[in-house]
């Protein structure tokens, strides 16, 4: 059952936040190949010896996050293309699953900067790691922003349904 598009409160802004998000995992994505290609690189050049803790990129978070980042993205556009009921519900959940998964990328970044930051190691493996790290904070917020406007104004469509 496809709902009328004058009762469906979403606009085509949706569509921008939904490439944004598309944007923000592919980015998050090639952060996490880069970060974890540098530091096993450096790993295997340098020996094990670094002290470097690489929580965020051992965790896996940039891989299992931009999937569900570019899952809400994508479900975002689909929902302004063709809205209908399942749809909407589909981006809702999507939407606060990337909620959940950006708070717990905030996190792991903050915890990881912070315990870098009493590192103190002018090595320019452990600089681009931090470097690294503050790019996926940041970005990170970026899609935790996208994610809630996105679900804020899927639950007010759901509501005026």
């Amino acid at each position: 059952m496809n709902m009328p598009q004058n009762r469906l409160w979403i606009k085509k802004e949706l569509r921008l936040l939904g490439v944004i998000q598309l944007i923000t995992s592919l980015i998050v994505q090639s952060l996490g190949y880069f970060w974890t290609y540098l530091f096993f690189s450096q790993t295997i050049v340098f020996g094990l010896g670094s002290n470097y803790p690489p929580i965020t990129g051992s965790s896996g978070y940039p891989l299992w996050a931009s999937l569900l980042f570019s899952l809400s993205g994508s479900f975002s556009i689909i929902l302004q293309k063709r809205p209908s009921n399942h749809m909407l519900i589909w981006t809702l959940t999507m939407n606060v699953l990337s909620i959940f998964a950006t708070l717990i990328g905030v996190f792991l970044a903050t915890f990881e900067l912070i315990i870098t930051s009493r590192l103190d190691s002018s090595l320019w493996q452990h600089k681009s790691g931090r470097l690294l790290t503050e790019y996926l904070l940041l970005f990170t917020m970026l899609e935790f922003s996208m994610a809630v406007m996105v679900t804020e104004w899927t639950y007010r469509a759901r509501q005026t349904e």
